[in-house]
């Protein structure tokens, strides 16, 4: 026995969506699988990959006749800028090393004689 239709305005919606959904679907999966729609396709994306990498040729002149660094020379730009601070905190780190052993408890403290009250011996130079 079918049941009897539901007053829930809801449930009618939800299942025109639902079967909406399944035909369309179905229309899909049938217009992908066919050999017009690769083609067509295929066709579409060379299509996008020419427009896009004249677009990209055509940025390159213009902005080289403004005198501007394109993508490709910003990206060199920011790469040698980037070795340069890694060069330059090694100095640093290499300047700051002496002076890290010049002070109190170092390594050039720890080569001085110890100081003491008393007077040297007579046969030691003051």
């Amino acid at each position: 026995m079918a049941e009897p239709p539901s007053k829930d305005p809801a449930a009618a919606w939800r299942d025109l969506v639902a079967q909406w959904e399944k035909n369309l679907n179905e229309l899909a999966n049938r217009t992908m699988g066919s050999d017009e729609f690769s083609k067509a396709i295929n066709q579409a994306m060379g299509l996008s990959a020419g427009m896009q990498s004249s677009l990209s040729e055509a940025m390159g002149r213009y902005l080289a006749s403004l005198n501007l660094p394109s993508r490709a020379e910003m990206a060199g730009i920011g790469e040698r800028l980037h070795a340069i601070e890694e060069r330059l905190d090694r100095v640093l780190t290499l300047l700051q090393s002496p002076a890290d052993a010049a002070k109190p408890g170092g390594a050039a403290a720890a080569a001085k004689p110890p100081r003491t009250k008393r007077p040297p011996d007579r046969g030691e130079k003051p």
